[in-house]
């Protein structure tokens, strides 16, 4: 597993990722990434340059960019105008802007329960 410990910056937009990320901060994916995004407690922000096939497990977050799979958000999740988001949210509250594309599910009840699991499944991992 990998562990993010500099700034998000370092997610550029030609960088392309295979696998899973754990951080202890907020994460910025502005390239290519597959595979799981797991931090609980933060952010994570889809850019509008990115393409990203993954499971996310956050506090929250921002979809600017191309995102298909799972997210399962401790707060909120936001679909800006330039999200394309094709998937299953599981949040107690989503906003999709003007313009945003948004193709799947939405479960607002499930999400402490997921939490448990999802915090359960770091700590076996």
């Amino acid at each position: 597993m990998t562990q993010l410990t500099s700034n998000p910056e370092d997610f550029a937009p030609g960088l392309s990722i295979t696998g899973d990320l754990a951080a202890t901060e907020d994460v910025a994916i502005r390239g290519h990434f597959d595979g799981q995004i797991n931090v609980p407690g933060h952010h994570v922000s889809i850019e509008a340059t990115a393409s990203v096939k993954a499971r996310i497990v956050a506090r929250s977050v921002t979809i600017g960019g191309a995102l298909e799979g799972t997210i399962l958000a401790a707060e909120r999740v936001w679909l800006m105008p330039t999200a394309k988001m094709r998937g299953h949210v599981t949040a107690p509250a989503i906003t999709l802007a003007d313009g945003a594309q948004f193709t799947g599910t939405v479960d607002p009840e499930k999400t402490e329960s997921g939490m448990h699991v999802a915090r359960y499944r770091a700590k076996q991992a």
